[in-house]
């Protein structure tokens, strides 16, 4: 019996190993290429969800034309439902209204609340839904970003999904700290244009994207991925640092790639800051994150963890020239399974803002430290040695 029992588990993982290795073949032979050259526009930056989306659902309800949204995540309370009420009355009153939620970050999304938004007239689609073959690999490949395009002339993309958590009215995260932009300017219609693609995808139905508005004042670069460039991105820019790296992310699992270019950046005398948070809501991303960290800690680097709520922003500067937003995390997930979208910014005025905004926050957080390494407690260092294990899907 036992023998049996040990068996049938060497199967299952050997199915699982099959399914991961040829899955991720299969998504490197299909994955898809978007390339923008550099742009133009304007932006406003959020860190506060409540801010955002007053004046982001203003916007959608004052819609004439045309309403496109892609999420991962809508909750299931009265803040996502006013959310997908002024959907339905846009469509209602004959605007145009295109919304694309990831399959599993939207399973709160129900069958009565599909059949609402379908009858008001809001052509509704999941993207990325799990199936045969290579499930579990599909099931950990999800579309991550967060889009939306306005008549075609104004776009937002960045760190929030749909949910009283982002607004702070979680009693666990309270507060929660995240960077969203909001776009005009010839940006837009590069942004719509990763849109559409996830739409054909999900629907099999194309269409043009918005011509492009006039440009705007400031240097831009749309950054698309899909699993696969991302590593290398982050790379280049980090090879780049000659005098300062700055990364907030709530999830930091670095490849070795990318942890040994840090290593380096350290080495040639570039200072070094990580930001994430203390809080966690996995149980395994924060210890995963620690032998990292500690690394990082050992050869001169600055971590902080932060308290005050929950840290979800995804940024990264170098030098005060460049600014990375956008809903990539610094984790093997945003490296090699998810798709995402980042903006480069390169208005050395809005970084100088940025970088001071990140500070506050730094200050204000606790330090990664050596008696905070020895005081974490006993679960934190368990799920730290399972962690290792799943470092790959984190």
């Amino acid at each position: 019996m036992l023998i049996t029992i040990i068996l049938f588990i060497l199967l299952i993982f050997l199915l699982l190993y099959m399914d991961i290795k040829m899955g991720r073949a299969n998504h490197l032979k299909q994955t898809r290429t978007l390339l923008f050259p550099e742009t133009t526009g304007d932006y406003q930056l959020y860190k506060n969800g409540s801010v955002l989306y007053e004046e982001m659902f203003q916007e959608i309800a004052g819609a004439t034309s045309q309403v496109d949204i892609c999420l991962f995540l809508i909750d299931n309370d009265p803040f996502s439902d006013q959310f997908l009420e002024i959907l339905k009355n846009k469509a209602r009153n004959g605007v145009p209204v295109r919304l694309l939620i990831d399959r599993l970050g939207g399973y709160k999304l129900n069958k009565k609340r599909q059949k609402e938004l379908q009858e008001a007239g809001v052509k509704f689609y999941f993207a990325e839904p799990p199936g045969f073959p290579f499930f579990f690999y599909k099931m950990n490949r999800r579309n991550h970003r967060k889009i939306t395009v306005i008549d075609g002339k104004i776009g937002y993309t960045g760190g929030f999904n749909i949910g009283k958590n982002y607004i702070g009215e979680s009693a666990k995260f309270g507060e929660w700290r995240d960077c969203h932009l909001r776009l005009t300017g010839s940006v837009v219609s590069q942004i719509h244009k990763v849109f559409l693609d996830d739409w054909y995808l999900a629907s099999g139905e194309s269409s043009p994207p918005c011509e492009p508005p006039e440009d705007g004042d400031y240097k831009l670069n749309v950054v698309a991925t899909d699993g696969v460039e991302l590593e290398g991105k982050f790379e280049k820019m980090i090879t780049s640092a000659q005098d300062e790296i700055l990364i907030g992310t709530p999830y930091f699992i670095p490849t070795e790639r990318l942890q040994k270019g840090l290593l380096q950046a350290i080495e040639r005398g570039v200072n070094l800051h990580v930001l994430v948070p203390m809080k966690a809501d996995h149980p395994f991303v924060k210890p995963a994150a620690i032998p990292y960290l500690k690394e990082l800690y050992d050869n001169g680097a600055t971590i902080r963890l932060f308290d005050a709520g929950f840290y979800h922003s995804k940024v990264i500067m170098i030098d005060q020239k460049v600014a990375d937003i956008g809903t990539a995390n610094f984790d093997r997930r945003s490296f090699f399974l998810n798709k995402e979208v980042n903006l480069y910014v390169f208005d050395e005025a809005f970084i100088k803002d940025l970088r001071k905004a990140y500070f506050e926050d730094a200050d204000d957080a606790l330090p990664f430290d050596e008696h905070w390494l020895k005081h974490r407690s006993m679960t934190t260092r368990f799920n730290q040695r399972i962690a290792v294990f799943l470092r790959p899907f984190l």
